[in-house]
Order: C-alpha cells, then sequence, then structure tokens
C-alpha cells in the first residue's frame, strides 16, 4: 500500500502538479520576450505566485535529491548530493526573495540572476552525478536518463538562443523536463 501511495504522489507533483502550475504562471503571452522574473513584478498576485512556484518546484527537487542520495553507494556520494541540493533551494529561495527590477536595483537584479541561473546548474550538477554514479552500475538501464539529460540541455540551449535571453519558455521547458528526469531516476533507482 505504502508503495502505491508514493507512486501515486510522485506521479500526481512530478506529471501534473509542477507541469500544470508551471504553465499557468507562465501564461499564454510572449513566451520568449518575457521570464518568470519579469511576470513576477508585474504584480502583488504575479509575485505570490511566483513564490509559490518556486516553494513547489524547490520542494519538490529537493525531496527528489535527498530520495536520490539515499540510492548511492558511498556516504560522501550522498553528502555530496545532499549538500548540492541544499545550495540549490537556498539559491533559489534567495533568487525569490530578491526581486527583478534592473531599472531601479541594478546590482540586486543581477544578483538575482546570478542565484536563479546557479540553483539550476547545482540541480543539473546533482542529477548527472546520479546518473554518472549509477550507470557505472547498469550502463544499458541509466542509458535513458543519461539521454534525457542531454536532450535537456540541448532543449535549453536552443530556447536560450531563440531569443537571446532566459525566457518563459526556457523556464517552462527546464521546470518541467527536471521534474520528468528526477520521476525517472527515482523509479528507475527504487523500483527498478
Amino acid at each position: 500500500m505504502g508503495r502505491k501511495w508514493g507512486r501515486f504522489w510522485l506521479d500526481f507533483f512530478a506529471c501534473l502538479l509542477i507541469p500544470a502550475y508551471t504553465l499557468l504562471f507562465a501564461g499564454s503571452v510572449q513566451w520568449f520576450g518575457t521570464n518568470f522574473s519579469v511576470i513576477a513584478v508585474t504584480g502583488p498576485d504575479h509575485y505570490r505566485g511566483f513564490i509559490y512556484w518556486g516553494v513547489l518546484a524547490g520542494g519538490y527537487f529537493f525531496v527528489m535529491l535527498n530520495k536520490l542520495a539515499a540510492l548511492l553507494p558511498r556516504g560522501w556520494m550522498r553528502l555530496g548530493v545532499r549538500l548540492l541540493a541544499v545550495c540549490a533551494v537556498l539559491s533559489l529561495a534567495y533568487a525569490l526573495a530578491i526581486p527583478y527590477l534592473p531599472q531601479f536595483f541594478p546590482k540586486y537584479a543581477a544578483l538575482h540572476v546570478v542565484l536563479a541561473a546557479g540553483a539550476c546548474v547545482l540541480l543539473m550538477v546533482a542529477l548527472q552525478f546520479i546518473i554518472l554514479v549509477m550507470s557505472r552500475k547498469d550502463p544499458a538501464r541509466w542509458s535513458g536518463p543519461r539521454r534525457m539529460c542531454w536532450v535537456m540541455v540541448v532543449g535549453c540551449a536552443v530556447l536560450f538562443l531563440i531569443p537571446q535571453m532566459v525566457s518563459s519558455a526556457l523556464e517552462v521547458f527546464f521546470t518541467i523536463s527536471a521534474a520528468l528526469l528526477a520521476r525517472k531516476m527515482w523509479l528507475l533507482g527504487r523500483y527498478g
């Protein structure tokens, strides 16, 4: 019974709640001309929505990275992934707390961008490290997540190069694909 509920909640968050909320927050206009940080400062309701999105995504990735860390064979590996998870979530939390207002606070806006990008990089480093470690034990089984990780990198690069900025399209793609990648990795590692 516990395994079914665990799988239900994993699927609910990774396949439904995070994608739906991410798409709703992005809205239906200018996916290549705006981004979540710009949307957030357009009004108090949008800023609250941005915070909710950050808590939802950050909480999910924090839980998933800690669960995935438990699969690793060595203590230093588990500790390293958990530290990356903490740093990624703290980076995201600080990015959420600093409004993106470059015309009024250019230094804080630059810090916001660095922290938001840092959270994504730390998340991808942690996921890639887990994939590399698990691939050593069973390369064929972990080839799917490895390919998915490369598809994410190429997809993010293309979505960055089209408007030459971090856009809502890039943020939507990254959030949803990273959530699905973490889900796939957990299912492979836990349930085989």
